[in-house]
This record gives structure tokens, sequence and C-alpha cells, in this order.
């Protein structure tokens, strides 16, 4: 389980039934930590010389499993704004990292 990594045990994120049948919604959610995580790797990856200093993120709405999740970065000068979300749709969540 991915969930387990932060000990989140939230059925949100492993039950199928218990998500469709009882919050509504059409699938496994994805756990917002690990999409934050996910964006943070993209500027290690990008610029490997350069410490991120610092990063902030807002989860904006649910992304679903087993949906793909694009991930982008636009640099800013020493910011990278960055995002999650399925391709061609408004992104789930929203981040900047600040790099050295």
């Amino acid at each position: 389980m991915l969930t387990a990594l932060t000990y989140n045990a939230h059925r949100i994120h492993y039950d199928r039934d218990y998500v469709r049948d009882v919050e509504g919604y059409p699938d496994l959610v994805v756990h917002g930590p690990l999409l934050a995580l996910s964006l943070l790797e993209l500027p290690r990856r990008w610029a490997p010389e350069r410490a991120v200093t610092a990063f902030a993120f807002r989860s904006r709405a649910p992304l679903f499993a087993p949906r793909d999740i694009e991930v982008t970065g636009v640099p800013e000068g020493d910011r990278v704004v960055l995002s999650a979300g399925p391709p061609g749709v408004a992104p789930g969540m929203t981040a900047s990292a600040t790099l050295r």
C-alpha cells in the first residue's frame, strides 16, 4: 500500500467498494502527500546540482486511480511552478519549489 509509507490507513486509498458506495468517488483517491513527493522529485531530476530551499503545495481536487497523472514544471528564475493531474484537465495539485 502506498499509503502505508505515511501511515495513512484511510479507506479511500485502498477500498474500492467503500470509496464508490460510501464516499461517492469514482475510484480510489491518490494520496495527496505522495503526489507532493512526485512534484518535489521533478526539480531534483531537472536540476540535480541545485538544492530545493523551499517547497509549498496545495491540493485543488482529488485525483483518482488508475488514471494517468501528468507531473509538469515550469522554471521561473529560482522558482519552479509545478502541477499534477490528468493530461488535458485542470491540475489536482499545484506547487512551487525554490532552488538555490
